[in-house]
């Protein structure tokens, strides 16, 4: 006989109650008060009706007072493949959401995965992804507390002063570049060493604002906008457009004229006696050549021109190099306005006496900025034009011949005088070559002058002819590039309107152009225009070609040919 017993299982044994499939078949009330019970288990080797149950004393249950729990009873059958699951096991275990999903993900409460710098789930849903948040660094109270109070602390508004007077915006940038690197070169013949346009008037600006006001507004409207060099000016400046430029534009004009107008009354109370006074030059200088870019002229450089004579009677600068190009200077235009201006209704500029003649003194090549003044060569022009305005007067009066013996004795003298003269520059300088253009020119005003023309002979005369030609040969031979072609647009001018023959007229324009190129003012466009007026004339026959003066102001064009 075997007597089998069975040990107690433990909670851990795969015989436990929760993995049994007789579990729910059990009723925990037939338990109650019996105690566990031996399983007899088969054994191959024992013979089952030779088993016999050993009988003994019944045992009392021990007390429970006291003691451990009673261990669980075993269940029966074989244990679960898959036990079931308890229910603390079942319940769902919280799991905290992340916050670094893209932005679209989180309005859409999609899933995110997160991949930058957009998620794959808005690429698939062709929906676009708005990235995501910046990260914030988490900060204790304390620490918020603190940058909050530093953010209520008022700091002062810090502005820094501009380093130069007027140059305050990135389009006051531009115009004092464009100053400095292009227009400074244009109005001169010097060299780049030598520039008084950049070494006296410059330096005098950064200490007189009004001056540096005029300087901005003189490149500011010298910019053309539409042109090669202005759209390419733009493209390497795009953070400022033509509005802002236009803008800064009348606000230095604005302010540049405000304060010349206080310098003048201060001078003229003797408040502050020359010391600004070249500086009112210099801002006179600008002004005038401001005049040079206006479409429509209506000889409001006069008005200039007139102010300096005036002030510089009342009050002269003292003697010195920016003395001697201030006066160059205004020389230079008050005579090239002859070749447009009117007497009528005003006293002429340039009235020169007849029995004046040249200095004796030797001029220095490295004196001369600009032709015709320190040289005497303007001197001829001024005594032409009073031969001129005598000659213009007796045909408006039907006096016949209307030049006098008084007037060919005196350009019989004047034409002496231009062969005689001669430029100051060594032969083969660009300079020189002007210099002769410029003499060329004289003769052509003078012949132009005492030859005014009669329905009965409009023959082209055989001297003009060769002498214009001349002239135009001299003008083909100026480089586009070449310092002197701020001087061509003056003889140009004159040479047209000596230009009889159609064939003559091809290359003054051509040469007129490329004045235009180089010096990029609207003044080449006017003197263009009232050549093509004259040529016209001349074609129908019509003697007021003569009288080209007369014809501009009849369009409406009173302009400096500079």
């Amino acid at each position: 006989m075997t007597t089998i017993t069975s040990a107690a299982s433990s909670c851990t044994d795969p015989w436990s109650s929760s993995g049994f499939v007789e579990d729910q078949e059990l009723d925990s009330g037939d338990l109650d008060g019996h105690m566990p019970t031996m399983k007899l288990e088969p054994d191959d080797d024992v013979k089952m009706p030779d088993i016999r149950i050993r009988e003994g004393p019944v045992r009392e249950a021990p007390s429970t007072i006291n003691q451990t729990p009673l261990v669980a009873k075993r269940p029966r059958g074989r244990p679960r493949k898959y036990p079931k699951l308890s229910p603390e096991s079942m319940a769902k275990v919280g799991k905290g959401r992340s916050k670094t999903g893209c932005i679209t993900c989180r309005k859409r409460k999609k899933k995110c995965d997160e991949r930058k710098p957009g998620c794959m789930n808005c690429e698939k849903n062709a929906i676009d992804c708005e990235g995501y948040r910046e990260k914030t660094i988490w900060k204790s109270g304390k620490e918020r507390a603190e940058e909050a109070r530093l953010r209520s602390v008022s700091l002062p508004n810090i502005k820094l002063p501009a380093m130069i007077n007027g140059v305050e915006t990135a389009g006051d940038m531009m115009f004092f570049e464009h100053y400095i690197f292009r227009l400074s070169s244009i109005f001169t013949v010097e060299g780049e060493q030598n520039n008084a346009f950049k070494c006296m008037l410059l330096p005098m600006a950064v200490q007189h604002p009004g001056l540096m006001h005029s300087i901005l507004a003189l490149s500011s409207k010298h910019i053309d906008y539409r042109s090669s060099y202005g759209i390419k000016f733009l493209k390497d400046h795009p953070e400022v457009d033509i509005e802002t430029l236009e803008r800064r534009s009348l606000f230095h004009q604005h302010e540049a004229l405000n304060e010349l107008n206080a310098d003048i009354e201060r001078q003229k109370k003797g408040d502050k006696p020359n010391v600004t006074l070249p500086a009112t030059f210099g801002q006179m200088l600008c002004l005038v050549l401001e005049t040079l870019s206006d479409p429509n002229p209506k000889g409001l450089h006069r008005v200039h021109l007139e102010a300096y004579q005036s002030l510089v009677k009342e009050c002269p600068p003292e003697d010195g190099e920016f003395q001697k190009f201030i006066h160059e200077f205004f020389q230079y235009h008050i005579c090239a306005d002859e070749l447009i201006a009117l007497p009528a209704d005003r006293v002429r500029l340039s009235a020169t006496c007849d029995d004046w003649n040249l200095p004796t003194t030797i001029v220095q090549p490295d004196a001369v900025r600009l032709l015709g003044v320190s040289d005497g060569l303007f001197l001829y022009m001024s005594k032409i034009t009073n031969i001129r305005n005598e000659v213009r007067e007796n045909l408006q009066n039907g006096i016949d011949p209307p030049v006098g013996y008084n007037a060919l004795y005196a350009a019989a003298l004047i034409d002496a005088g231009i062969r005689e003269w001669k430029p100051v520059w060594p032969a083969g300088d660009s300079r020189d070559r002007a210099g002769l253009l410029y003499k060329q020119m004289m003769w052509v005003y003078l012949w132009r002058t005492i030859h005014p023309p009669r329905c009965s002979s409009w023959e082209p005369n055989a001297k003009i002819t060769e002498a214009v030609n001349d002239g135009i040969k001299i003008l083909s031979s100026f480089d586009p590039r070449d310092p002197s072609q701020t001087l061509i647009l003056a003889p140009a001018f004159v040479l047209g309107c000596a230009a009889f023959e159609p064939a003559q007229r091809e290359p003054i324009r051509k040469a007129i152009g490329v004045v235009k190129a180089y010096m990029e003012y609207r003044n080449s466009d006017t003197a263009l225009e009232v050549l093509e007026e004259v040529w016209r004339l001349m074609d129908a026959k019509d003697e007021r070609s003569w009288d080209w003066q007369t014809i501009a102001h009849g369009m409406g064009m009173d302009f400096l040919a500079t």
